[in-house]
């Protein structure tokens, strides 16, 4: 172990470097911008480390009809693979889009990345670059030592994890692309927490409709706004109803379940400050605890929605489902699990505490579509999704060993 942290430890710079190149590359999604600029890169590293590698471009057609705003913006993902003649195959995946950037910056430009004070800045430098770069950097690490794994080593450097993950992991696993043994979702744990699992959600968005007219005869109207409120109003005790649930982790800490509503609203055209709304519209967004199956949290949203309807019968409401994702729990009592936390332990000091993960990451796939045992463990960092997003480079360091020791010493 002490020859591949030694390897780590000394190649931090070009690791760092590596990073900073993939911040400058701004994979902004959506609606998905350099894609294939950022997976030209990816792709010769993966290649100067000798990994196979494949280039998948996912058909025109179908990224019109997942997301027809992203029409026109390809799609790719990348496979690297390490075959060493095992039996079975490990498998790391790592999401190279980010989300789009607002506010001011510490240091001006989010694509500009700056070390700092032992952090790294820049958008995805955290979510997940960075991953991205202490991957690489533990596989570099094994090959110079001549470290040669008990199982065949396959990643995946995939698109649109940040709305979905359906043309990027979730295409590569219904397309039958990645058939893997194991898997390691290079993000939901980190340090001394390794994640087993993730929330699921459900994205809702409601639209009202009532009749529009002029502000100065409101009686003539219906307003849609208005009936808009009424129903986020009537909405209300079902986070009491949520609150009374749990889901006990395996570190003992327990989570329930939530709803979010009018993450984005708005309104529809011809909105005047002198005219009576005759659109309007509103998203929610409903967190799904282990515990729960996403059919019956759909069944209870659209049922509240619908007694909320009651609180504005002059209007009319429509509700769309654009996002359904699973929850999704792994086994930490497994040999695979047992032995990644002896990896942590080897690097950190002491074992990992397994943790759910409330947001959702591409875990998903590989745990509940393939059935596969899975781990969420990445670096992390501070300002994901936010202002001033930075990785810490002492983690960076850290994560590379980690997987460095996990991939040395796993056997099935």
């Amino acid at each position: 172990m002490s020859l591949l942290n030694n390897h780590i430890e000394a190649g931090e710079a070009d690791m760092i470097a590596f990073l900073q190149s993939l911040v400058r590359i701004a994979t902004v999604n959506p609606p998905g911008e350099r894609y294939e600029e950022c997976v030209g890169v990816l792709e010769k590293r993966l290649q100067a480390l000798g990994l196979e590698t494949r280039v998948l471009r996912v058909p025109d057609e179908v990224i019109a009809r997942t997301y027809p705003d992203s029409a026109g913006y390809a799609r790719y993902n990348l496979i690297g693979r390490w075959d060493v003649g095992a039996p079975q195959t490990l498998h790391f995946n790592a999401h190279y889009d980010v989300v789009p950037v607002s506010g001011a910056w510490k240091h001006d430009s989010p694509f500009n990345p700056v070390v700092e004070a032992g952090w790294v800045f820049g958008r995805g430098s955290s979510d997940m670059k960075g991953s991205i770069a202490a991957l690489c950097a533990a596989i570099a690490a094994l090959k110079a030592c001549s470290v040669t794994p008990h199982v065949n080593i396959e990643v995946s450097f995939t698109a649109d994890e940040e709305v979905g993950g359906e043309l990027g992991a979730g295409w590569l696993v219904r397309e039958g692309h990645v058939k893997p043994d194991f898997a390691i979702e290079c993000e939901g744990g980190g340090k001394d927490n390794a994640g087993y699992g993730h929330n699921g959600v459900l994205w809702f968005r409601s639209e009202i409709t009532g009749k529009p007219a002029h502000a100065s005869s409101p009686q003539k109207g219906i307003n849609a706004f208005e009936g808009a409120a009424a129903i986020v109003n009537a909405l209300q005790p079902l986070k009491k109803v949520l609150a009374k649930r749990k889901f006990t982790q395996a570190n003992g800490k327990e989570m329930r379940p939530t709803i979010n509503i009018g993450g984005v609203f708005g309104v529809g055209k011809g909105a005047k400050v002198n005219t009576v709304p005759g659109q309007a519209w509103f998203s929610i967004d409903r967190r799904i605890v282990p515990s729960e199956k996403l059919k019956d949290a759909e069944r209870e949203v659209l049922a509240a929605l619908k007694a909320a309807k009651a609180k504005a019968p002059k209007v009319k409401l429509d509700v769309s489902v654009f996002q359904r994702i699973d929850p999704c729990v792994s086994d930490p009592t497994s040999s695979f699990h047992r032995q990644f936390a002896e990896a942590v332990r080897d690097v950190r000091g002491k074992k990992p505490k397994w943790s759910v993960v409330g947001g959702f990451t591409d875990l998903h796939w590989y745990v509940r579509d393939l059935k596969l045992p899975g781990i969420g463990y990445g670096p992390g960092g501070e300002g994901a999704h936010g202002i001033n997003e930075r990785a810490k480079i002492e983690d960076l360091v850290s994560t590379a060993k980690v997987y460095a020791r996990f991939m040395e010493t796993f056997k099935p």
